[in-house]
């Protein structure tokens, strides 16, 4: 029974910071919904582990897909960076490749939209999607998510 009680009150937990991203243009790519699945690398970190980074939550992806996907997660992340009061962002030859976003708060909680692109081969790009929640300050993200 006390398991149950545990597993119950972690998914609780778990959809709470999904759904905080639920009003993120980029949510659909978290979601798998742009990318297959299978082709994302997928990392998420909650609690403790993630107080020395000042965050609270921690939500990543990286993939590589062609030229056309990555201009679809670019102009999911521009929208979003296009409806933040804060956002820095890069671009090279017209094509998004850093940003670095602080959506609308939720509550008292800080988010942040990190995105980078790297070209690959040629047609080929490597994409890394952040979300993040925490005290963090942006100074305390550019820091941590240097460009490459």
């Amino acid at each position: 029974m006390k398991r149950i009680v545990v597993t119950l009150f972690l998914l609780l937990l778990m959809s709470g910071a999904a759904s905080a991203q639920r009003d993120l243009k980029c949510h659909s790519v978290f979601e798998g919904k742009v990318v297959p699945g299978k082709q994302m690398v997928i990392t998420e970190v909650r609690g403790n582990s993630m107080a020395a980074y000042k965050l609270d939550y921690y939500r990543g992806v990286n993939f590589q897909v062609d030229e056309r996907l990555a201009n679809q997660v670019a102009g999911l992340v521009e929208q979003d960076a296009d409806a933040a009061a804060v956002k820095e962002t890069e671009k090279v030859g017209g094509r998004l490749t850093y940003a670095l976003i602080q959506p609308k708060s939720k509550g008292k909680t800080k988010r942040y939209l990190c995105f980078q692109a790297r070209a690959l081969e040629e047609g080929q790009w490597k994409i890394t999607l952040l979300y993040l929640e925490g005290p963090a300050s942006l100074e305390d993200l550019r820091s941590m998510f240097e460009k490459q």
